[in-house]
């Protein structure tokens, strides 16, 4: 009965995790070099302005090798096919080439400005600090030639990653129903 029971915890643990709506478009399985991002990858139409490519070129070195984007457009925009909430992205390249996020909501409307990146060779994640949802992103840089952008992440409304302390309740308190229910089958 004590191994059903840590078995049923543990298959429910892990529903409740993979049921987490937690995004990460990375591009690592886009096939061939310097090509346009399909609209609708990952969820997201790219707005025929971004381009990924997996060659090596330091200081444009991505988070999650081999792929990454970039794009000529100064305010280089993408939009969630469906509103979402905008986590973040990962940058790298010149400091020069600083970095922010302007969040527009469903009806086209400034929610939220980001704070500002400086781009380094070393990937670095810039969160959007908002949680509502948002339909377009752009990346405002006075130099978009000399960054590149990686695993942009978002989660669906409803769709969040349970913290362990949550977790951790959760078996609690599942233990104690099994071993109340043992204990009345036994008695």
């Amino acid at each position: 009965m004590r191994k059903l029971a840590v078995s049923l915890l543990f298959v429910l643990l892990v529903a409740v995790v993979a049921s987490a709506g937690t995004v990460d478009v990375n591009f690592d399985d886009l096939p061939g070099d310097g090509l346009a991002v399909p609209q609708g990858y990952g969820g997201i139409d790219w707005n025929s302005n971004w381009t990924y490519y997996g060659d090596v070129q330091d200081p444009y070195n991505p988070h999650t090798p081999p792929n990454r984007v970039y794009t000529f457009d100064p305010n280089g925009a993408f939009s969630f096919v469906t509103p979402e909430i905008f986590d973040g992205a990962w940058f790298a390249g010149n400091a020069f080439a600083t970095v922010q996020f302007e969040l527009f909501d469903p009806n086209g409307v400034l929610v939220w400005t980001s704070g500002m990146l400086d781009p380094s060779s070393t990937p670095t994640f810039l969160d959007s600090g908002y949680s509502g949802l948002v339909k377009t992103v752009f990346v405002e840089s006075p130099s978009p030639d000399f960054y590149i952008m990686d695993d942009v992440t978002y989660h669906t409304p409803g769709g969040t990653t349970p913290e362990p302390s949550s977790l951790m309740l959760l078996g609690t308190g599942l233990l104690g129903v099994g071993g109340a229910i043992r204990r009345k089958l036994s008695s």
